[in-house]
């Protein structure tokens, strides 16, 4: 185990058309959020599964200004994931949008919500 995958905790539950992933981190800086973006979209490789609600499960602190970064990092995997990004919490929840609509210019199947019934309903449009 790295040091990194102590820094946080992630939780799945995958169903027919998607996979759900909860992640608690206290801080979440551009390492952190690599290993667990990468441990995710691996577990929704090992369930061949193309499609992610990926919610952030407390509110924790973000290093706002690697926000970009990171996205940046998860653009260049060039994984075809749909992603539904989903923040339940206020804080930095302007900065997230912002990082998510800037992700979904650049070419990214990605959406930001503040509520799991929304993400779903878009997550499980044009669902086979």
């Amino acid at each position: 185990m790295n040091a990194s995958q102590t820094l946080y905790k992630i939780e799945t539950e995958v169903f027919p058309e998607y996979v759900h992933a909860r992640v608690t981190a206290d801080h979440v800086d551009r390492a952190t959020a690599m290993s667990f973006l990468s441990d995710v979209l691996m577990e929704c490789a090992k369930n061949r599964c193309k499609r992610l609600i990926l919610e952030r499960d407390n509110p924790g602190v973000v290093v706002e200004v690697e926000l970009f970064y990171i996205m940046d990092d998860l653009l260049k995997l060039k994984d075809e994931t749909k992603i539904a990004f989903l923040n339940r919490h206020l804080l930095h929840a302007e900065e997230i949008r912002d990082v998510v609509l800037y992700g979904a210019k650049l070419g990214g199947n990605y959406r930001c919500f503040n509520s799991f019934e929304k993400a779903e309903q878009w997550i499980l449009e044009d669902a086979v």
